[in-house]
């Protein structure tokens, strides 16, 4: 692989590849390979369509942080070759991505936004970028995060900040906002990014796009952060976000299944849906919720959404909930949150975590106190709160037997402004004309993902500024495909992408 770099393509490399190409920068995943196969287009043409959307947008995204476009189109030549030769690598031969930055990616840096790690340069790819590549997708570029992943926000002091394409003045979301803002201009064709509290889901409400979070242990993350990541770490997921829903299915039935060392005894046969009409799905609609106030206009789309589906004739149970202490749930979930990315802190910060956690009231349930606690805990104490996760999961098993999907927020309020000040526990948010701890939001990740549910984001709607809104389509457990196959059927209906003005 020839020396990836950071900055956007110049004319005269972009003048060599992109003529025609810029029709091509904002058709799904799933229609190109259509028009590869029928012989339309090329790969070499959609790579320069995806660099002319770098070059255009990018310097003020900032969205893509990496790139080897002459690497691209070199591997774009041999999917044409073999294309005309009769062979198909897999589902998504000669489809051009991107990555989020946190994935190893062999010869490149892997950051996390820390400048301590810029020389921190992978000795081989990540399972989920192995396993694009041996489908036959062609790597872009990576795409921007916050320092640690631990932001709704993806600024950080390697590679500077990523805007909203809806509104520079606001974010993308985070962790993996790089990723939201890439596809959602045609920078690349789709992205896999990483969710512990809503990294995939909240980039996608915040960009209009669609994106999946898949059930926990479906997708490897070996290569994934410092110093490699684990294959499975709790409660963190991978899943793609895409510009539709068939892309979402393309996409995470390449990367889906077990490590490789299983793979000679383990498969994976999700359950399908197949529903034909939005009036065969038993709606569950959540709207708002005590713990996590919601912003009018995000409670007033998922409203008109639920709504809608009534009159389509399908069936809606308003105000669904699983029977649990959700108050209960957000404490155990911020405990096991902090827990798993307490590897990130170096000895300083983890010492002071111990001494903060130690100076904690018992029944203090802050986020702020809470982080610590749960980055100091014990691995016995860990051990004691899974009782408590298997009740959640049991409410949620029995939700699901009334209802076939969840359809609630992703988030508070839809993208905010920029605010790099402080840390984001410090932080407020205006919901409702009232301040409320940017932390908070941080339910409607852990509602589900604290019990390993998947949950894929539908285009929803805009509010009065026109900003997208999301919604997040909950299913059971390894039931992803019955999430992804509803948000194709919203698709259908009318709620689907529509590219920034």
């Amino acid at each position: 692989m020839t020396n990836p770099t950071v900055e956007c393509p110049d004319d005269q490399t972009a003048s060599r590849h992109s003529p025609g190409a810029p029709q091509w920068h904002l058709v799904t995943a799933t229609a190109v390979q259509e028009a590869l196969r029928r012989h339309e287009v090329t790969s070499e043409a959609l790579v320069a369509a995806c660099e002319a959307a770098v070059r255009r947008s990018n310097p003020t995204l900032n969205a893509v942080v990496v790139s080897d476009f002459e690497r691209a189109y070199a591997v774009a030549s041999q999917r044409d070759e073999e294309l005309s030769a009769g062979l198909v690598r897999g589902p998504l031969h000669g489809v051009p991505f991107t990555i989020k930055e946190s994935f190893d990616v062999k010869g490149w840096p892997t950051t996390v936004g820390d400048p301590a790690f810029t020389n921190n340069i992978a000795a081989q790819h990540a399972s989920v970028v192995q396993r694009l590549t041996d489908a036959g997708a062609i790597l872009l570029g990576k795409t921007n995060v916050p320092i640690f992943l631990r932001d709704w926000q993806s600024y950080n002091d390697v590679y500077g900040t990523t805007r909203n394409p809806h509104d520079l003045r606001r974010t993308p979301g985070g962790s993996s906002g790089g990723s939201a803002a890439a596809v959602s201009t045609g920078m690349s064709f789709f992205d896999v990014g990483s969710d512990i509290g809503s990294s995939i889901r909240n980039p996608a409400h915040y960009c209009g796009i669609f994106s999946h979070k898949s059930t926990h242990g479906l997708v490897p993350l070996d290569g994934h952060g410092l110093p490699g990541g684990v294959a499975f770490p709790d409660i963190n997921v991978a899943g793609p976000l895409a510009r539709s829903a068939d892309d979402l299915e393309v996409v995470l039935s390449a990367i889906a299944g077990p490590p490789a060392e299983a793979a000679c005894a383990v498969r994976f046969e999700l359950p399908r849906c197949h529903a034909t009409d939005l009036r065969q799905i038993r709606f569950g609609v959540l709207s708002n919720h005590p713990i996590a106030d919601v912003d009018a206009e995000v409670e007033q789309s998922i409203v008109r959404l639920g709504k809608d589906l009534e009159r389509r004739g399908a069936q809606v149970l308003w105000n669904a909930r699983p029977s649990l202490d959700a108050d209960e749930l957000m404490r155990v979930y911020t405990l096991m949150l902090r827990a798993s990315t307490c590897g990130y802190l170096d000895g300083d910060a983890f010492d002071a975590a111990v001494t903060a956690a130690g100076q904690a009231s018992a029944d203090d349930t802050c986020y702020a106190s809470l982080q610590y606690v749960g980055s100091a805990m014990r691995h016995r104490d860990w051990l004691r709160l899974q009782p408590l996760r298997e009740r959640f999961a049991a409410a949620w098993r029995a939700l699901f037997e009334r209802v076939d999907v969840l359809l609630c927020p992703v988030a508070a309020t839809p993208a905010f402004v920029l605010n790099e000040e402080g840390a984001p526990w410090q932080r407020t948010l205006e919901v409702n004309g009232r301040a409320q701890p940017l932390t908070t939001q941080l339910f409607w990740a852990g509602h589900s993902g604290l019990c390993g549910l998947p949950s894929t984001v539908v285009p929803a709607g805009r509010t009065v500024q026109g900003l997208p809104v999301g919604v997040q389509i909950v299913a059971p457990l390894y039931h992803d495909l019955r999430s992804i196959h509803v948000a194709r059927l919203l698709e259908a209906a009318g709620y689907a992408f529509a590219p920034p003005a």
